[in-house]
């Protein structure tokens, strides 16, 4: 396999490892360079500072003996040679035309070194593998004329020695050796402690330290399976966990308002259809009857050319009060339509007081069976913003409404009045009231009770809460069997115009 691809390889492993495993291992591979660096460095200084001892040692003992009295041919290398322990030192002699002597000279492990090595080292200390092949040792030679230089018994006159005579001090290593060896698995044997220890605690540490991402990521998870409304967990912002969860927070509550808001328009398109095809439904229902009307007493009109004028003209009536109806109906029907286009109204200041009171004087001429009231306390806030045609659409309807379902002689009342902020509107009647299943569904479209017989469409309480939407109002109904019925209109008041600066204070 080529490097390239090896590499290649290696980063897709490392690229599926879990974090928690790569910042472990991270910091286990930082911690292992970092002992190992000092652990080296420990022992490279250690060993120069040992070996520099060394052969400041050695040249002290070449310099100190006594050369005035020194034989090579004699000399003896045991315990009563000061400074120098036969199991640890080896002094060798190497003349100028290549002999070599040592002392003792019973020894296998003698270092390897020649005359060229001396001269190469120029006085200073250098290692020498032992003839064994195992044992090092640390070599010194000095030339003749600087034996014995400090010693005060020297003589240079009285023994001379040659300078190209080379007197040589070996040091055997193997202490060293093995206390450098100690120390490497010292060193080996701490560092696997450390790194053991610093990876069961690393990884629990990674771990806590990670716990956020795993919250997010179970947020992420919930939210995925359709709660939108979870969050991830505040944290410090000043953490870098806590501006992520921050921004995390911000960007899913853009998603959820993105998504309620697609949900809600999903809905409001399903709910439309759903009203559609219920209003086409109705309105074909409605429609059915007087088109039926219609066209059998067109068709009986057409088939009967000898009917008498009269009869004729019978039927030509019923046909344009069967058109009217049609007509009422479906310019009810558009009139909904338009509201349910959701447009904005064109408002202006408009009295509830003085609408109501026109509104119950028309209908108190054209209904003289039933009795009528208005109500107002004096001087109360009953203005409002709305359009004064809709408003009064829907006073008409309300009226209307409490006409057709009430027998002659039922007293109707429309009371106006100031409410907190707001201004209430109530049109009500003792009548014979309805029953709980039919007061929640009288502002259905369409909706005709059983319990009364009347000619309505059942649109004219539809329309009334539909333009009282439409003002940003609400519209309900309080009814019993027996106790009569009453419609509360809330608008909100229109705040009253600021007082004009009084120019006689000035």
């Amino acid at each position: 396999m080529s490097a390239p691809r090896v590499f290649e390889s290696a980063r897709d492993k490392w690229d599926r490892t879990p974090l928690r495993v790569r910042l472990t291992a991270a910091v286990l591979v930082l911690v292992a360079g970092s002992l190992l660096l000092i652990s080296v460095s420990t022992l490279l200084a250690l060993h120069s500072y040992f070996l520099g001892t060394v052969d400041d040692e050695l040249e002290t003992q070449l310099r100190n003996l006594n050369a005035s009295i020194f034989d090579p041919e004699n000399f003896e290398v045991d315990e009563d040679t000061p400074g120098l322990r036969p199991e640890q030192y080896i002094f060798s002699f190497l003349y100028g035309h290549g002999n070599r002597m040592d002392r003792p000279d019973n020894r296998t492990d003698y270092p390897v070194f020649d005359y060229d090595d001396l001269e190469e080292a120029d006085g200073e200390g250098f290692t020498a593998l032992g003839a064994d092949g195992t044992t090092r040792w640390r070599v010194l030679g000095l030339p003749g004329t600087d034996i014995g230089t400090e010693n005060p018994e020297y003589d240079a006159d009285a023994h001379p020695l040659s300078a190209d005579d080379y007197f040589v001090l070996s040091y055997k290593l193997a202490h060293f050796d093995k206390t450098v060896a100690g120390l490497v698995w010292v060193d080996i044997l701490i560092g696997a402690g450390v790194l053991a220890g610093l990876a069961a605690i690393g990884v629990g540490l990674v771990r806590a330290s990670l716990s956020p991402l795993r919250q997010i990521e179970n947020t992420a998870a919930m939210i995925a399976a359709g709660n939108y409304s979870r969050r991830v967990p505040e944290h410090d912002r000043n953490t870098e966990v806590g501006r992520v969860g921050h921004a995390i927070n911000s960007m899913l509550t853009r998603v959820e308002g993105a998504i309620r808001a697609r949900e809600y328009s999903e809905e409001r398109a399903h709910d439309s259809e759903e009203r559609m095809r219920e209003f086409i439904a109705d309105a074909s229902h409605e429609l059915r009857t007087p088109l039926t009307s219609v066209r059998g007493y067109a068709e009986l009109v057409r088939t009967n050319p000898q009917m008498p004028e009269a009869e004729r003209q019978h039927y030509i009536g019923q046909i344009e009060e069967a058109a009217k109806r049609m007509g009422l109906l479906v310019g009810d029907l558009l009139h909904l339509a338009r509201l349910g286009q959701e447009r904005p109204v064109e408002t202006e200041p408009v009295d509830l007081a003085l609408l109501g009171r026109e509104a119950v004087a028309a209908h108190a001429v054209m209904a003289e069976d039933h009795e009528f009231s208005f109500t107002c306390a004096p001087g109360a806030a009953t203005v409002v913003a709305a359009d004064r045609a809709r408003m009064r659409q829907v006073l008409d309807n309300l009226l209307t409404n409490a006409v057709r379902h009430t027998p002659p002689g039922t007293h109707v009342g429309v009371e106006v009045a100031a409410e907190d902020d707001r201004v209430r509107l109530t049109v009500a009647d003792d009548g014979p009231g309805m029953a709980p299943a039919t007061a929640g569904r009288v502002f259905e479209r369409f909706f005709r009770s059983d319990e009364v017989v009347h000619a309505g469409s059942g649109l004219g309480l539809a329309i009334v809460a539909a333009i009282v939407d439409a003002h940003g109002g609400t519209v309900d109904v309080a009814s019993q069997p027996g106790e009569g019925t009453a419609f509360t209109v809330l608008l909100a008041a229109e705040p009253p115009d600021p007082a004009p600066p009084n120019l006689s204070e000035r």
